[in-house]
């Protein structure tokens, strides 16, 4: 089966609003065998919707709408689809005298522009919205599905979750099968050269895709017999082995965290550059605090002398940002809370402060595990944002490498 997305929204082509809907649905649907083949963007305006409605029916089985059902003028969606469908919608009085008790337990009297959102379609169906007051719409026509769902994210993906996908599944008949292997460390061209050479992945019966992102690289299998893609993946996993962390939707982290669980082991963080941001992500996985024992964000050197007992000498004969510092911040986090491994992170983010001999991008991590400190010296970029994610992905890959064998 193959679909057709089509997302709706002035602020989605003017930069205001980040278009992750599109993302998520693509692996939502790919979860249960179903293509989206395209993916178009357009504003609010009710004729182009309609004519997006057509054009994308006839290129797919499915079509999905996200935008576009809110309460303002700029909200035409539902329009659009009663046009298109030909439908009279009728207005839903026990919708609208639940909206209006919603509210009030809100303290809030419901706006009369809300009544638009109390309408429901005659020759279509609703689809109920637990976490907001746009419900979406559920239309058939030539075989083909039209789903309509609210642009707000959290919204939207429960309605997709709960109503859309189930009617689906029973649609799908010869699933596309897809397998994501997860990769960090490695360029994709580096890690494309090393697939290369082994592997003639042109010539496969499994469609094969590098996906890259800055924190990594994903590798994408597509197929619709899931021997083919084990075999696919038997045969990459051990030319790039030191490089995959895991398989579809799993985190580095959640890799991490597992390990050290599965070890017993303990953890503490001491970040400068990236301002808590490793320990964001380390504390983002349910149940990290049976390893995860605390982090010191030690900005200034003030704060890293005191708190973590980097040296004052250290500090003025290397700096901050250096080897010998970064050696005493891990030691020092993990003598600190008592830890079996300390990591921490000092470097130039950006986009000023630095100097030719320390340029913006140089980064230093350290790994204390034990009695044994290990430390690493990075180049990465010129923008502050970039450093800081590129930053702890390294770092928690540092981890990784760590615990492998033990």
């Amino acid at each position: 089966m193959k679909a057709g997305l089509l997302t709706i929204g002035n602020e989605l082509l003017s930069g205001f609003t980040v278009n992750t809907n599109a993302s998520w649905i693509g692996l939502k649907l790919g979860k249960i065998g179903i293509e989206i083949t395209v993916h178009h963007t357009i504003q609010d305006n009710k004729s182009k919707i309609i004519f997006e409605l057509e054009k994308l029916s006839e290129m797919a089985s499915t079509v999905i709408v996200t935008g576009g059902l809110g309460p303002t003028h700029d909200d035409v969606t539902a329009s659009a689809f009663y046009s298109y469908f030909e439908d009279s919608p009728i207005f839903d009085e026990n919708y609208w005298n639940d909206l209006t008790d919603r509210f009030s337990k809100i303290n809030y009297k419901i706006p009369d522009m809300n009544r638009n959102q109390a309408m429901k379609p005659e020759k279509g169906e609703v689809i109920q919205n637990e976490l907001g007051s746009a419900r979406g719409l559920y239309f058939k026509k030539g075989g083909c599905h039209f789903f309509a769902l609210p642009g707000v994210p959290k919204e939207m993906k429960a309605m997709l979750n709960n109503s859309v996908i189930p009617i689906l599944k029973n649609q799908v008949t010869n699933p596309l099968i897809t397998r994501t292997i997860r990769t960090t460390g490695i360029p994709e061209s580096a890690l494309a050269e090393k697939i290369n050479k082994n592997i003639n992945i042109h010539h496969s019966q499994c469609s094969v895709a590098f996906l890259p992102k800055l924190t990594g690289v994903d590798i994408r299998l597509f197929c619709r017999d899931i021997k083919i893609i084990q075999d696919m993946e038997e045969n990459l996993t051990p030319v790039i082995e030191k490089y995959v962390y895991g398989y579809d939707d799993v985190s580095l982290e959640e890799v991490v965290g597992n390990r050290l669980s599965e070890l017993g082991l303990t953890l503490a963080t001491a970040e400068s550059c990236t301002g808590g941001l490793l320990g964001h992500r380390i504390t983002g996985v349910s149940g990290s605090s049976n390893y995860y024992l605390g982090g010191i964000i030690s900005y200034n050197n003030e704060a890293k002398m005191e708190l973590l007992g980097v040296k004052k000498k250290t500090l003025e004969t290397f700096g901050a940002v250096s080897e010998e510092t970064v050696r005493e911040m891990a030691q020092g986090v993990q003598s600190l809370f008592k830890s079996d491994l300390g990591i921490s992170i000092s470097g130039i983010a950006g986009p000023t402060g630095g100097t030719p001999e320390k340029p913006v991008g140089l980064i230093y991590i350290g790994l204390s595990f034990g009695k044994e400190v290990a430390v690493k010296k990075f180049n990465f970029f010129h923008d502050r944002d970039s450093n800081k994610r590129i930053s702890s992905q390294v770092a928690l890959n540092m981890i990784r490498l760590a615990l492998k064998n033990e």
